[in-house]
């Protein structure tokens, strides 16, 4: 079959890589370094039109086909063996009116960039925390960030978007246009089209308040005990306060002394005015009163979307588990802080969120998403550099999912599964399964765009 791939495809003006050629393996490559798959070729589209070209080529070739943005799906949805990959990378202009405040961003574009031309005019779109990740697939699963409680997911924030369908034909869909695909497309990830552009809301975005403490595992349970009661009872919608458990990054604060030695890290993120923010956080009580480093600044928005980039950098080894937990019990976190005590590597990180807020509020059935009322996503993140210590760095992962499922609650946020957590793929679409089924169906009955958490289309 690969055979028939030819160098050049008509009418198709973008770049065509194909086997054999330094540029293939350089443009195979992506994030999680224990994928290695070999498609027959790989097509980086310049306009929507090679998109329509590249899907109408895939379909004649009875070709497998993956889409590829930014590289970030940890278990490898972006590329596929012997088929066809569409790689957006080229696809990135990014437009902004500050007047409507919307921006309209190619599917192929980063997050960087899109913070770069939103923060050109003190506006944002809530997506992400690493600035390297694409948006496109980022998006269409939900879309977590630093500012979601204040201003939704990401897919809350979708005006409208440009599709290229399975047959070929593009099609505009939001609230009055192809109103069942747009549903669809907000959280049931990439399983019903190319999405080549989208329009999206931004909202004014300035400087942060952002602190950040770390404290020993054997001191973390006063301020564990302080992140849960307050994020459940009484947090206002601009406070992000997070979790993570994980070596001692290698960041200029932090005594290089202490590099490397699992700790809890706990960031907090004001998505209003520095100064309210630096006020309110300072008045908590005093729980931080153990951490062994504190530091408080003002960011600008970019600043904080970049800050992780080195941490979660290209080329290491990754196994992840996730899901949503239902509450944060004393013993659950003392399980897993014990567990964490024998962490394989300094990289790996668990990672605890807080939804509510604005994610909370926006009406359940408006998206694909599920979890509007989920309490506490986790995010087991496996991370390595060695393969000969794959066994090792995979059973710790599993371990701690195991750990965690007394508490979890059956679902997991799409963009994080790693693809063995229970429930499988019904665990990330929820009550949202069987009208994705549906709506496959119409839009890609033959199940063309299956590299990813994939809904299979109903039978008719």
């Amino acid at each position: 079959m690969t055979d028939t791939v030819q160098p050049c495809i008509a009418g198709f003006a973008g770049e065509v890589i194909t086997r054999g050629t330094l540029e293939f393996d350089q443009a195979r490559t992506l994030w999680n370094a224990m994928i290695g798959r070999k498609p027959a070729v790989i097509l980086r589209p310049r306009s929507t039109s090679d998109v329509v070209t590249a899907v109408r080529y895939a379909r004649a070739q009875a070709l497998p086909v993956a889409v590829k943005c930014g590289g970030h799906s940890a278990p490898g949805y972006s590329m596929c063996d012997d088929g066809v990959v569409i790689d957006l990378s080229l696809m990135q202009r990014v437009r902004v009116d500050p007047e409507a405040r919307a921006a309209w961003a190619q599917g192929g574009a980063l997050l960087r960039v899109l913070d770069a031309a939103t923060q050109e005019y003190g506006l944002a779109v809530p997506a992400g925390a690493i600035s390297h990740t694409g948006m496109g697939g980022l998006i269409l699963g939900g879309g977590f960030g630093h500012i979601m409680r204040k201003y939704g997911l990401s897919i809350d924030n979708i005006i409208e978007a440009e599709v290229v369908l399975a047959d070929g034909r593009v099609v505009r869909a939001d609230e009055e246009h192809h109103p069942d695909l747009f549903w669809a497309l907000r959280g049931g990830s990439g399983n019903f089209g190319v999405v080549t552009e989208f329009v999206l809301r931004c909202h004014p975005v300035g400087p942060l308040y952002v602190a950040a403490h770390i404290f020993e595992l054997a001191g973390s349970r006063e301020p564990l005990r302080a992140f849960r009661e307050h994020m459940d009872q009484a947090a206002p919608d601009e406070l992000a306060w997070m979790s993570f458990f994980r070596g001692a990054p290698d960041f200029p604060w932090v005594p290089r002394s202490l590099l490397g030695e699992p700790i809890l890290m706990m960031p907090l993120i004001w998505a209003g005015d520095p100064a309210e923010g630096r006020d309110y956080i300072e008045s908590l009580p005093g729980w931080s009163g153990g951490a062994i480093v504190s530091v408080s600044s003002v960011e600008s928005y970019t600043a904080l979307q970049s800050q992780w980039d080195e941490v979660f950098c290209h080329g290491r080894r990754h196994y992840a588990k996730a899901g949503f937990l239902t509450a944060l019990p004393d013993a659950l976190l003392g399980n897993v802080v014990a567990h964490m005590a024998a962490v394989p590597s300094p990289h790996t990180q668990i990672e605890i969120l807080r939804l509510g807020g604005a994610v909370a509020r926006f009406p359940a059935d408006a998206t694909a998403f599920p979890h509007r009322s989920a309490k506490w996503p986790v995010n087991i993140i496996g991370l390595w550099e060695d393969a000969a210590h794959d066994p090792e760095n995979i059973g710790w992962v599993r371990e701690a999912y195991d750990l965690l499922t007394p508490c979890l609650d059956g679902g997991v946020y799409v963009n994080y599964a790693g693809g063995e957590e229970a429930g499988g793929v019904r665990a990330a679409y929820g009550s949202a399964w069987d009208r994705l089924s549906e709506i496959k169906a119409s839009y890609d009955p033959d199940n063309m765009f299956r590299s990813n958490v994939n809904v299979r289309p109903r039978k008719q």
